[in-house]
């Protein structure tokens, strides 16, 4: 199981919505991949998300960003299959509050049935995430998978499928990891995906060997990107954490990796701040910038992945 935000509606309600907006009620565990022309799916990362609305870091309000994201997702004009949001939810150290406010300003999305799947940085707090936003249940009520204490999930669909990873090492602490424990979970989730593109999520960026410092990125990187090599149907790698825009490849397997920009502040006032469209079809995937300031000259930019 994911790490999902609980929906509100109930699916007699979904279908409803989904009727009347003319999204359609396609569902991915239904449907073989031909029969779904595109599939759209939404990308989010660092909304650094405080439990106070109103807090402004670096001349940003986080919180309004995040409900302007929300917004203009809702008018895409297609219902997305998911939204995956990847890592930093909250703004320093994972406070319980800090995901409550991030689960209310995400209600918009949950209250139309839209499930929204998350991955953790190095802001986040496992237990207050987990106790913040999935209610009390029986014992044998379903919990997000776990390795040695990490979150991970395998998010599938018709069209393209996400290994979600935990590369949260320490709690405010830069560097990420994933460890030997997951890495070997996503060798054998990976060979059970055989046969469709995926793509690989965990919100800290690969170590480069042009890297002047490297104590901030993904620490067993190499050992991931020479596992991933093996995986012919692993068409990227996708990260936050650098909160910035961009498509490149990693320097010693090819693969490529894009990097999301922030929901929240960017690290330099040229850089967008925003969140992706993904528009996935059974030949390629166009992952598009949505600037939250429509005259920067990067928003509309798209970066395309063929899965030939």
């Amino acid at each position: 199981m994911p790490i999902t935000l609980p929906t509100t509606s109930t699916r007699r309600d979904w279908l409803k919505q989904a009727t009347a907006a003319g999204f359609g009620a396609l569902t991915a565990s239904h449907l073989h991949a031909a029969e779904i022309p595109e599939q759209l799916w939404v990308l989010f990362s660092d909304p650094h998300i405080d439990q106070d609305e109103k807090k402004i870091a670096r001349e940003v309000c986080m919180a309004e960003n995040l409900t302007r994201c929300v917004n203009q997702v809702l008018k895409v004009g297609q219902k997305p299959f998911g939204v995956l949001v990847n890592g930093d939810l909250a703004l320093t150290d994972g406070r319980p509050e800090d995901y409550t406010t991030f689960a209310r300003l995400m209600e918009p999305l949950t209250g139309n049935s839209i499930q929204v799947h998350c991955t953790l940085g190095n802001h986040d707090q496992r237990t207050n995430f987990i106790n913040a936003i999935l209610p009390p249940g029986p014992p044998n009520a379903e919990r997000p998978v776990t390795v040695q204490d990490k979150h991970v999930a395998a998010v599938a669909s018709a069209v393209v499928n996400w290994v979600l990873l935990d590369s949260l090492d320490q709690v405010n602490q830069t560097p990420g990891m994933l460890g030997e424990l997951q890495l070997g979970w996503l060798d054998r989730t990976l060979r059970g995906l055989a046969g469709k593109p995926t793509f690989v999520v965990a919100h800290h960026n690969p170590m480069l060997a042009s890297m002047e410092k490297k104590t901030g990125c993904l620490q067993d990187s190499d050992t991931l990107f020479q596992m991933l090599a093996t995986h012919e149907h692993v068409k990227g790698y996708i990260h936050g954490h650098i909160h910035n825009w961009g498509l490149s490849k990693h320097d010693k397997t090819g693969l490529p990796v894009l990097s999301l920009p922030p929901v929240a502040y960017a690290f330099g006032k040229d850089r967008p701040s925003g969140w992706v469209l993904a528009r996935a079809t059974t030949e390629k995937i166009e992952f598009e910038l949505r600037s939250l300031n429509p005259a920067h000259d990067q928003h509309g930019q798209k970066h395309v992945i063929a899965f030939g």
